[in-house]
């Protein structure tokens, strides 16, 4: 395709702002999401993380309406607040220090503080104590903390914090941290040794320190704890290849599978947003349940305990099989989306929860729990992140819809993807054929959601088409397909890329023409997808990728270490050799053909500088065209809006140039502009 003919080119019809309907990069980057939503514990009140003067800070506003009061003014950015059980201070991260704030900002005192860093302060259901986690002994284990007592005297005008002492074990990172209903215990996942392979739930006894694994281990995952009213837990667990709601009785023993089917109902690591919730009677639970990138929110009964489960006479066995008891179950989000829960509110009527879509970014909604409530409640939105400029840029007759499609790999595996193409690319006689980029998500334990990223749908409106794909390792397709990428980085994977590569040359709407662009382990599939089948590509795109994967279990951080080596083994292993040779692009640099651009951040810790450096290096000795360019102040991504725009702005050239020919392609006036502070010419 000539510049002539590029259906957003300059040449082709005015601004590039103009042909995508008002969507610009330097408008998509100025979206600001509330992140790390928390409900207020007695009242239809939350409290949030908001970006203000240049850092993060914690807003707090009604679910009634109106608007967001800020509680803190930091030069850092602040983190994961929580709500005191009394709902008068929060709780927050900023930078080394756990800090306690009272609500109206009249307080804000030290709790615990370390150069090692502190993480995932957790209030007792008394609200005396604080657990949170600390390395200062080298691991990420359990603290405890006094909590500063309220408006007692005179507060000193430095008060001394209280000194934590270590509730859990050195030799594991603890990765999430829960409180039982009662205080008495903590649950906690982690990774154990000595092989580290799945994530596991041990509950911890605050007192004593003593620990018990209740789910967990072998070929089981489970994680996500969170505590029922009346003693127990609710969990998720993959034990029947699946991720499904577990029920724990308040006796540690009796475990109901609440959740059925061959459908995810959790993502492996059962963080924020993705576990399941109890309302505070104990009645109901809310979940996901995932399908077809999307994420509904469930709400349904909790069964019985274990009171009414009726066992033969005897001793009950020690490891008793789950009770399978899923319930009715009722679809609360208002539209199709990704959808996360967040809370129950205190009267249990309602679901706070967050939503967005390809077209809407994400936002707080209160969601009506059916039979809670007063019969004519509706879903309300609290929150609105869109900007009112590009409201109008994303209305129904403007957005492209992602449209579902599967191949079968080269082994017969079933792979699924979505696929966004401009309206005129038909398929149909006498229509426009297009260029494609196709995209591998990060992970690789993860998917591609159908979710806010508003800059695909900027390249399609320029006339790209645009297809997600879940290779194999992707999480969303149960157990199975989730280790079907084990000891095959780099390789089997690949080889499902390549083949979504030819499923789109085969189809009527494409030119043949394909870019590949992704980040994390999407630019290591870059890589290796450039060199795998070198003739297919006419650009790739490579943000901050592996090149060399022995490299980077020897240099990278704890977490991708592991991670790395759950699934490929140790490269110290002389039998995992040739794997970890074959998954590494760097050693075939000979044999890229296409253009290649690649991105990465000078203070990135999970796939270190060394490995653009080492393929830069690689790609120069090969004569290979190549782009690199460094962001200074950033890590594992970008977060600071300049960089997100540069970033952007330099894919989109890049792309236009060697996929649509547009070899004059360049950031256009408004972006360059709002990068250098100034008004377009």
């Amino acid at each position: 395709m000539t510049r002539a003919e590029g259906p957003a080119g300059r040449a082709a019809g005015g601004p590039l702002a103009a042909a995508t309907g008002g969507l610009t990069i330097e408008r998509l980057v100025a979206v600001d999401a509330p992140r790390e939503v928390r409900v207020h514990p007695r009242d239809r009140v939350i409290a949030y993380t908001r970006e203000s003067v240049g850092a993060r800070q914690i807003f707090v506003a009604a679910l009634r309406g109106g608007a967001a009061v800020p509680v803190t003014a930091s030069e850092k950015d602040i983190s994961d607040p929580q709500w005191s059980p009394d709902g008068r201070r929060l709780a927050y991260v900023r930078g080394d220090e756990v800090r306690i704030v009272d609500v109206d900002g009249s307080r804000d005192v030290l709790v615990a503080a370390h150069p090692a860093g502190v993480s995932l302060p957790r209030w007792a259901p008394d609200g005396r104590r604080i657990a949170f986690a600390s390395r200062r002994r080298g691991w990420s284990q359990v603290w405890l903390v006094d909590a500063p007592i309220p408006r007692r005297g005179r507060p000193a005008r430095d008060p001394r914090p209280p000194e934590p002492r270590a509730l859990t074990a050195t030799g594991f990172d603890v990765e999430d941290v829960v409180w039982a209903a009662d205080g008495a215990t903590i649950a906690t996942q982690s990774f154990r040794a000595p092989d580290f392979a799945v994530p596991e739930i041990h509950v911890v006894d605050v007192a004593t320190g003593a620990e018990r694994r209740i789910a967990g281990g072998g070929t089981e995952s489970a994680a996500g704890p969170r505590p029922l009213p009346g003693g127990g837990w609710l969990y998720l667990s993959d034990s029947d290849g699946w991720f499904q709601v577990i029920r724990l009785d308040h006796d540690g023993r009796t475990k109901t599978v609440l959740t059925s089917g061959s459908r995810e109902h959790g993502e492996p690591s059962g963080g924020y947003g993705y576990s399941a919730l109890a309302s505070p009677d104990g009645e109901r639970f809310a979940h996901i349940d995932i399908h077809d990138a999307l994420i509904d929110l469930v709400v349904a009964p909790i069964a019985p305990g274990s009171g009414t489960v009726k066992r033969g006479r005897g001793r009950p066995p020690k490891n008793a099989p789950p009770v399978v008891a899923a319930a009715a179950r009722e679809v609360v989000n208002p539209w199709p989306g990704v959808w996360r829960s967040v809370g129950f509110t205190a009267d249990g009527t309602s679901l706070v929860a967050i939503g967005e879509s390809q077209d809407r970014p994400q936002d707080v909604w209160v969601l009506p729990i059916p039979g809670a409530g007063s019969a004519g409640a509706r879903p309300r939105q609290v929150t609105s992140s869109m900007p009112a400029v590009l409201a109008a840029a994303f209305a129904p007759e403007r957005t492209i819809e992602g449209e579902r499609i599967a191949f079968k790999a080269r082994d017969g595996l079933r792979i699924e993807g979505t696929l966004w193409r401009p309206a005129a690319a038909t398929g149909k006689r006498g229509a426009g054929k297009v260029p494609t980029v196709v995209y591998p998500h990060g992970g690789p334990t993860w998917q591609a959601y159908r979710a806010w990223v508003p800059f695909k749908q900027l390249l399609v409106r320029e006339g790209f088409a645009f297809l997600d794909v879940d290779f194999r390792g992707s999480t969303g397709y149960g157990r199975t397909f989730r280790d079907a990428n084990t000891g095959e980085w780099g390789n089997a994977d690949t080889h499902d890329m390549v083949d979504a590569g030819r499923w789109v040359v085969a189809q009527s709407w494409s030119n043949g023409r394909l870019g590949i662009y992704g980040g994390s382990y999407g630019g290591y599939l870059v890589l290796t997808a450039l060199v795998d089948e070198p003739s297919m590509w006419q650009a790739g795109v490579d943000l901050y990728g592996d090149s060399e994967i022995a490299e980077s279990y020897r240099h990278g951080d704890r977490p991708g270490r592991l991670d790395l080596g759950r699934m490929m083994g140790s490269p110290d292993d002389s039998s995992k050799t040739d794997a970890y040779r074959r998954g590494s692009p760097l050693y075939r640099a000979e044999r890229l053909e296409a253009p290649l651009l690649i991105l990465h951040g000078r203070k990135d810790r999970r796939v270190v500088p060394l490995m653009t450096e080492k393929m830069v290096e690689a790609l120069e000795i090969e004569g290979k065209h190549h782009e690199v360019h460094w962001y200074d102040e950033e890590g594992h991504g970008w977060e600071k809006p300049e960089n997100k725009r540069d970033a952007f702005s330099r894919i989109r050239a890049f792309l236009r140039r060697h996929l649509m020919d547009d070899l004059d392609a360049e950031p256009d006036a408004a972006d360059e502009a709002a990068k250098a502070g100034g008004r377009p010419g």
